[in-house]
């Protein structure tokens, strides 16, 4: 009876025990020497708790052990067969390695779709088609579809690699009478992602018609990876994508060699991410002489915007991996155009004069108001950019320590980091004394890090700077906003400890509204009031509504947004806020398409507390609006 308790108290995922697991993963070093796990995380440690890498993969071995002794499942032999006739009737294997180098100079896209992972939950409808999704990549210029294919965790399926790979094939009579094989050179090829552990996964992926599959050095004792490298170019005739992450990993990678090597910036026994992973990694195989000549560099993690695309061409990457940001975004083929993948696009996407008008369009969604860690959460994962907590004690949304303390890490952990994000501001120092050059610059660094994490901004109103800096440190604050009448130069970095919105209050009287003010207002002597005011010390501007009498902010109350249209034809990016609502954020950025939107109490179904379903609305319907705005530029 004791045993049973045990047993019944055990921890159990998707059906197996723990015990059952550790097993697993064990079972991987059989017919190695003692080397063949010295990469493996845990290796030799007998108190070792599996990591949830190891854990998915543990299911993984024991799902196809369970699969193989069925009877009615196709033996290797029989899914070799499959995968000629597939190739016989829609083109053979597209070699990895040949595909990517075909795009220089531009950078070659893996883009991926996957519904669900562990760190961020569903990402797109279950009705969804791979193939559909695969379709709009391609026509965008996507050289490689990666699909996930683990049911359990990520929710994907072989039928979903089919599905991809028909959808993305042009039909064979498009094919030249001289090479009727040629309609494979019109397509992307076709990755398998998977915790792949044995031969038969990889003949699975080419009878379902992969081209390439994804191997994971930190799941495969060195024995083994070296035995599927062998399979995949002898018997499937595919170049493999063989994963790190260590530096260690790396080496047992090129010990089986290994051709392209694909960098996982994030660690996926923590989960935490680092972009710098890859350019450390570009560093060792440049000392080793083997970068280009031998390898093919690829980042397979953690990017989303055109900056992280250039950062990872600088260190010769030649192949980004992206899923998130495409699954989510609500038109992927002009999420994709956004990437520049070739490198005059990203010059002239990022060339900036200030003599013309902003017209880079949306890129930050602001969630104000939030006080409890499952709303910053939710608010994340519905795409905004940044999260604001609320110090000045008149709110009703004004947050305690420990609540804002409980928000930055929920945030921090949304975006798989520790610490506060670091901000480089340096490009903005070749503009001292030129506060709009100054700004633009300080507004791109700040792109570059918001498209990526998202970030909590701390909210204070004639504070003293003392309790502001104190605020930073306690909380982890990633950025502060002044709302009160400090002045511009209360923003400079010296005194608030982090990079500083500086917000400027549009006025209206108690019983106006914005179309009212309409009939009176001089935009360009408004817009020129703005300008005449900045200085070098704030890192953004936000505009937002006032009533007269009272403190500016939180009055529900939209201003005329002609003026945020005047003050970005001087060539000043800004971020409007009050009175923004899920019902009305689409004019807003459809008629001016601002850098950026704040919501608060727009957002609510009582202060402090955010209505989710109104969040996730309220971001789609900008993230919308900003995609059918930047088509008239």
């Amino acid at each position: 009876m004791a045993s049973t308790d045990t047993s019944s108290e055990e921890e159990m995922i998707m059906g197996y025990s723990m015990s059952q697991l550790k097993e697993a993963m064990a079972s991987l070093s059989e017919g190695g020497d003692e080397e063949c796990t010295r990469h493996i995380h845990g290796d030799k440690d007998k108190n070792h708790k599996l990591s949830m890498l190891q854990k998915i993969t543990a299911v993984r071995i024991l799902d196809y052990k369970n699969l193989l002794q069925k009877k009615d499942v196709p033996t290797q032999q029989e899914l070799l067969d499959q995968a000629e006739q597939f190739q016989k009737e829609h083109g053979s294997i597209l070699n990895l390695e040949h595909v990517i180098q075909k795009c220089d100079p531009a950078m070659a896209l893996a883009a991926e779709f996957k519904r669900a992972s562990p760190s961020k939950g569903r990402m797109a409808d279950a009705n969804l088609r791979a193939g559909e999704q695969a379709s709009m990549y391609a026509k965008a210029g996507a050289s490689v579809i990666s699909c996930l294919t683990e049911p359990h965790w990520f929710q994907g399926s072989l039928e979903d690699l089919t599905d991809v790979r028909l959808s993305t094939t042009p039909p064979k009579n498009n094919a030249t009478a001289d090479d009727n094989d040629n309609n494979k050179n019109h397509r992307p090829a076709v990755l398998r992602k998977e915790f792949i552990v044995n031969r038969y996964m990889i003949t699975e992926a080419v009878a379902a018609g992969a081209d390439t599959v994804l191997l994971i050095v930190a799941i495969l004792p060195s024995h083994i990876l070296c035995d599927l490298i062998g399979y995949c170019r002898d018997v499937c005739h595919m170049e493999p994508l063989v994963e790190i992450h260590a530096p260690v990993e790396l080496d047992v990678a090129i010990e089986a060699g290994a051709r392209v090597i694909g960098v996982n910036n994030r660690n996926l026994h923590t989960f935490q991410l680092d972009l710098k992973t890859t350019e450390h990694t570009s560093q060792l195989l440049s000392q080793k002489g083997l970068l280009d000549n031998s390898i093919t560099l690829c980042a397979l993690s953690g990017m989303s915007s055109c900056h992280d695309v250039h950062r990872y061409r600088q260190v010769n990457v030649r192949m980004c991996l992206i899923g998130e940001s495409l699954m989510r975004s609500s038109d992927p083929c002009a999420a994709i155009d956004g990437l520049c993948l070739h490198p005059d696009q990203y010059l002239a996407s990022t060339s900036s004069s200030t003599g013309g008008a902003y017209t880079g369009g949306l890129k930050f969604v602001k969630v104000c108001g939030v006080t409890r860690p499952q709303d910053a959460t939710e608010a994340c994962r519905s795409g905004a950019n940044f999260i604001g907590v609320i110090f000045v004690p008149a709110s009703k949304r004004c947050v305690s320590v420990q609540q804002a303390q409980d928000v930055v890490q929920a945030v921090r952990a949304f975006g798989e980091r520790q610490d506060r994000m670091d901000i480089d501001l340096s490009s903005s120092n070749e503009h001292d004394g030129a506060p709009l050059a100054c700004l633009q610059a300080k507004g791109q660094a700040l792109e570059k890090v918001a498209s990526q994490y998202p970030l909590v901004v701390g909210v204070f109103q004639n504070q003293p700077a003392e309790f502001v800096r104190q605020m930073v440190e306690t909380c982890g604050l990633d950025l502060v906003q002044l709302h009160g009448n400090e002045g511009f130069e209360a923003c400079n970095i010296s005194q608030t400890g982090v990079p500083t919105l500086r917000v400027v209050d549009v006025q209206l009287d108690a019983d106006e509204s914005a179309q009212q003010s309409q009939k009176k207002i001089d935009y360009s002597k408004v817009a020129n009031q703005v300008m005449s005011q900045l200085t070098c010390d704030p890192v953004a501007i936000l505009l937002d509504t006032s009533v007269k009498g009272n403190a500016g902010g939180g009055t529900g109350k939209t201003f005329d947004w002609n003026i945020a249209r005047a003050v970005q034809s001087c060539g000043l990016p800004v971020i409007i806020a009050g009175g923004l609502k899920a019902d009305n954020v689409h004019n807003a950025v459809s008629d001016i398409n601002p850098w950026g939107v704040d919501v608060s109490s727009g957002v609510e179904s009582s202060p402090g507390v955010k209505d989710i379903p109104a969040v996730q609305n309220f971001v789609g319907n900008a993230r919308k609006a900003a995609v059918e705005a930047n088509k008239g530029f």
